[in-house]
C-alpha cells in the first residue's frame, strides 16, 4: 500500500516539473526560431541584454507570443534566478526591432543555453570570409562562411538572424577574429539587425560599436553605441567609408547638394569655383553633387563643420 501511495504522490509531481519547449517555426526565409509564450504578467521589453537597460514602452504578459531569435553569450542573474538573456521578436516576418527578455519568463527558458563559436578556417586573402564553426547541444557541429571587416590589428565579423545557417541558440552580436592566434571573442550583442546587407564592427580603439543601418552604395545610415553599456549614442549619415579616429566621427548631412543647374548658395558656389574636380569623380559628371561634412565628437556630443567635399550619386 505505501508503494502505491508513493507512485500516486510522484506523478502528479513528475507532471507539473515538466517544461514545455516551445515550437521550432521558419520565416518565409527558411531561418529557424523558437515560437515561445510569457509566463508572467508585465515583462519587460529591453533594449540591451541587462537589467539596466532601457525599455520599450511596451510590456509582454503571460500568454503573449514572442519568437526566441538568439541569445546572449553570458549567464546573467535576475530576480535570484540564473539564466540567458534571450532576443526575441513579436513578428517572425519582421526582424526589425529586436528587444531583450530574461529566460526565465518565457516557456522554454531553463532549456536555452548558447552554442560556442569557434574559428574553423580562413580565406581572408581571397574573400574576405573566414569559416566559423558552431558547436551546440550533443557536441553537434556546423560551419558557416562569414565575412570579415579589417579593423586595426583584427577583423570583425556578425552573427545573427541574417546569416544563413543561423540558429536561435547561437549567440547573437559582433564578434572579433585575432588572426594571430586564431581566436574568436564575442564584442558586444549589438548587431547587423537594421538590413540584410548592413554590419556593425568596433571602433579600431575598441570604446564603439559602429553599425551601419543603411542599404544605398553612396550615402548609407550609421549608428554609434557606447561598447561598454551598448546604449545608442549617434546616428546620422556617411558617404561611402567610416571615418573615426579618436573618438570622433565624420557625418554628412542625408540629402546631397545638386549641381544640375539650381541656385547656389554662396559658400556652395564659391566651392565649386574654386575646387578641380577629383580624378576619381571625373567620370560621373551627370552624378555629381556637393556634401557637406561635420565631425562629431562622441564624448562632448559636439558637432564641427570640417567642409565641403565633391561626391557622385547613383
Amino acid at each position: 500500500m505505501k508503494k502505491v501511495l508513493l507512485v500516486l504522490f510522484l506523478v502528479p509531481l513528475l507532471f507539473i516539473g515538466c517544461s514545455k519547449k516551445g515550437e521550432e517555426v521558419s520565416d518565409k526565409n527558411g531561418e529557424m526560431f523558437l515560437k515561445v509564450t510569457v509566463l508572467e504578467d508585465g515583462v519587460p521589453l529591453r533594449y540591451h541584454p541587462r537589467e539596466e537597460s532601457a525599455c520599450s514602452d511596451e510590456k509582454l504578459n503571460k500568454g503573449d507570443v514572442v519568437y526566441v531569435a538568439g541569445l546572449d553569450q553570458n549567464v546573467s542573474a535576475l530576480d535570484g534566478k540564473k539564466g540567458y538573456w534571450v532576443q526575441v521578436f513579436r513578428e517572425k516576418e519582421y526582424l526589425i526591432y529586436p528587444y531583450w527578455v530574461f529566460s526565465t519568463k518565457i516557456e522554454a527558458g531553463k532549456s536555452l543555453s548558447p552554442n560556442t563559436i569557434s574559428f574553423a578556417s580562413e580565406s581572408i586573402n581571397e574573400n574576405r570570409k573566414i569559416s566559423i564553426a558552431i558547436k551546440g547541444k550533443g557536441n553537434k557541429v556546423s560551419k558557416h562562411d562569414v565575412y570579415v571587416r579589417s579593423v586595426a590589428d583584427f577583423y570583425s565579423f556578425t552573427w545573427g538572424p541574417w546569416n544563413n545557417g543561423f540558429n536561435y541558440s547561437d549567440p547573437i552580436g559582433t564578434f572579433i577574429f585575432y588572426p594571430s592566434d586564431k581566436s574568436i571573442v564575442r564584442f558586444s550583442s549589438v548587431g547587423d539587425v537594421h538590413c540584410v546587407t548592413g554590419w556593425s564592427e568596433p571602433s579600431p580603439d575598441l570604446k564603439y560599436v559602429l553599425s551601419d543601418s543603411g542599404t544605398a552604395a553612396c550615402g548609407r545610415g550609421i549608428d554609434v553605441y557606447d561598447a561598454a553599456t551598448e546604449e545608442h549614442i549617434f546616428g546620422a549619415n556617411y558617404y561611402m567609408d567610416v571615418e573615426y579616429s579618436d573618438g570622433k566621427i565624420v557625418w554628412t548631412e542625408l540629402r546631397p547638394y545638386s549641381l544640375r543647374g539650381e541656385n547656389l548658395d554662396e559658400e556652395i558656389a564659391d566651392f565649386v569655383a574654386n575646387t578641380p574636380v577629383p580624378d576619381d569623380l571625373k567620370n560621373y559628371p551627370a552624378n555629381l553633387v556637393v556634401r557637406k561634412f561635420y565631425e562629431h565628437n562622441l564624448v562632448t556630443g559636439e558637432d564641427k563643420f570640417i567642409g565641403y567635399r565633391y561626391a557622385f550619386e547613383e
